[in-house]
């Protein structure tokens, strides 16, 4: 049994009504105050007292037993100082007893989990900012499976929208178009658009014959996704991520279950027809207090669906494949859009998603934009990283064949932006340094593969 089992016993033998959830455990701010702290706010908010006072208690009170050389209170703490040789012991033991397998509490055994993570829009290659979404997608998808959980990963393809549209009737004036050519041309259509208003228009003109049954425009769409989501999950391939399933939204066009949720929306008095025509919900009416964002609009004048739509009969989906937890990663910009989502899904009867969300990657000048075409593009990012790092493979390794010394490179260049990426908090900005990512010294990813291959070796 290691040490934490045997405190969770020691807190449990103290106050038969502690359950595990509320003991919790947390790391000292320096190794002189202790090896462990278990935080009270979670136990005391329960036993009706205060976090200091309980901390005094339990400090003075707990027979910890001998794993724990000493209990110490510290403000809302209790700070232990393990028994290290004993417990160090016991680590060992685990380790080679569990193999790949230690650390995991197998709490997710029998449990499922639906994760949607990334779904870039199908109009370019990633950029490095939407790597950090498939990043964490990624990572959290195998805690949870280390972690016992039965997990399957969807990724939403973003196949309708007036943006795909214009790619698509803009990559007809060019012959044989490749996933390289993407990018160029999306901020080209982007660009007309902005320039002239028929051709913006006629994006969503496409969007209502699709709407209306038009095989040939929906063949359009398709051809340019696919071509688009080929290409892009190569690039996601080579940083780990994968992917079990692919949802596409034009399978939500003219669902007929949007009727349930208009009519939840309309009992509550919060769907109506503005002077434009269309079809918008006051998120007043749900609970809603602030005014930016109080309206959402769900359909145009003309009929046709907002995107919106087709992401609340998504969600209403994944709410009903009966998953035991619903995950889906964001990043922070969509914050307000998920807040409406989340509002209209309630007022269904849905449960909607736990979201995770994520910041930016920035450029020296701010945030990318794929759009205006200010981006680092994920494929160059890892070439980049790939080729400096087998110039320091060479220098180490110069008798390898040089396959292998790529296989290397690639390895070390992956493990370096993933781990980059990671240690930074989701919420916070991440500014790359590609020299500090790439060393072998310090807090980086190629140094953990180094002292994981050195430790194997032993």
């Amino acid at each position: 049994m290691l040490y934490f089992e045997s405190i969770i016993q020691a807190l449990q033998a103290y106050d038969s009504s502690l359950t595990r959830e509320m003991i919790a455990f947390a790391t000292p701010p320096s190794l002189e105050m202790g090896d462990v702290a278990i935080p009270m706010f979670s136990i005391a908010k329960t036993r009706k007292t205060s976090p200091v006072a309980l901390a005094q208690e339990l400090a003075a009170q707990v027979d910890f037993g001998i794993d724990v050389r000493e209990a110490l209170a510290a403000g809302p703490y209790v700070n232990l100082k393990l028994n290290r040789d004993r417990v160090g012991y016991q680590i060992v033991d685990a380790v080679f007893r569990q193999k790949e397998a230690w650390g995991s509490t197998s709490a997710g055994r029998g449990k499922r989990v639906l994760i949607e993570h990334t779904s870039i829009n199908p109009n370019a290659s990633p950029h490095v900012g939407r790597g950090r979404c498939a990043l964490i997608g990624d990572s959290l998808t195998r805690l949870l499976r280390f972690e016992g959980y039965e997990v399957e990963v969807h990724y939403y393809v973003n196949d309708m929208g007036r943006q795909i549209g214009l790619l698509a009737l803009l990559a007809e004036e060019f012959e044989n178009v490749s996933f390289e050519q993407i990018l160029e041309i999306y901020v080209a259509a982007n660009k007309r658009a902005q320039e002239d208003p028929d051709f913006a228009n006629e994006g969503y003109a496409l969007l209502a014959k699709i709407e209306a049954g038009d095989e040939k425009v929906r063949e359009k769409f398709f051809h340019i996704t696919r071509l688009c989501l080929q290409g892009q999950l190569e690039v996601l391939h080579r940083i780990g991520a994968r992917y079990d399933k692919f949802d596409h939204e034009s399978a939500y066009v003219n669902d007929p279950r949007l009727a349930h949720i208009e009519n939840a929306l309309e009992e509550k008095n919060a769907l109506f027809t503005d002077e434009d025509g269309r079809r918008v919900v006051d998120l007043a009416q749900l609970g809603y207090t602030a005014e930016e964002g109080r309206y959402f609009v769900l359909k145009r004048a003309n009929g046709s669906s907002m995107y919106g739509c087709r992401d609340l009969l998504y969600s209403q989906d994944k709410y009903e494949s009966g998953a035991d937890i619903n995950l889906m990663v964001l990043g922070e910009d969509h914050k307000l859009y998920a807040q409406q989502l989340a509002l209209i899904l309630q007022a269904a009867g849905i449960e909607s998603p736990e979201v995770v969300y994520y910041s930016y990657i920035l450029l020296s000048d701010g945030k990318m934009s794929t759009r205006q075409g200010k981006v680092v593009l994920l494929s160059s990012f890892l070439d980049q990283a790939a080729a400096r790092a087998l110039l320091r493979v060479q220098e180490q390794f110069p008798d390898l064949p040089e396959e292998e010394q790529q296989t290397i490179a690639e390895q070390v260049a992956v493990s370096a932006i993933r781990f980059a990426v990671l240690r930074v908090k989701p919420t916070k900005n991440v500014v790359f340094d590609m020299d500090t990512a790439l060393s072998f010294q310090g807090d980086t990813g190629p140094y953990i593969q180094y002292c994981c291959t050195r430790i194997r070796s032993i």
